[in-house]
């Protein structure tokens, strides 16, 4: 899960909404209020999310995308591609 981009974002992004709603957290507030605090959370959790997606993307490894290569192939003395 955290080897692709969009399983590692989701975690990360979780948890920071998690810490963000905690820290926030009031005991006794209105309905509005409510209402209010959970549209900006669910701002905050796509705000987060996108931006350590395209982090992931852009500064994850490049192993992840090569492709494997028969072990025949590279015995027969000859480039596999």
């Amino acid at each position: 899960m955290l080897d692709t981009a969009i399983g590692f974002s989701l975690l990360i992004s979780t948890i920071i909404t998690c810490i963000i709603y905690c820290v926030t957290r009031e005991k006794v507030i209105s309905e509005t209020e409510k209402k209010d605090k959970l549209n900006d959370t669910i701002i905050i959790f796509v705000i987060s999310f996108v931006v350590v997606l395209f982090g992931k993307m852009c500064i994850g490894d490049s192993t992840s995308s090569t492709t494997l290569t028969k072990v025949d192939d590279v015995k027969s003395g000859q480039c596999p591609f």
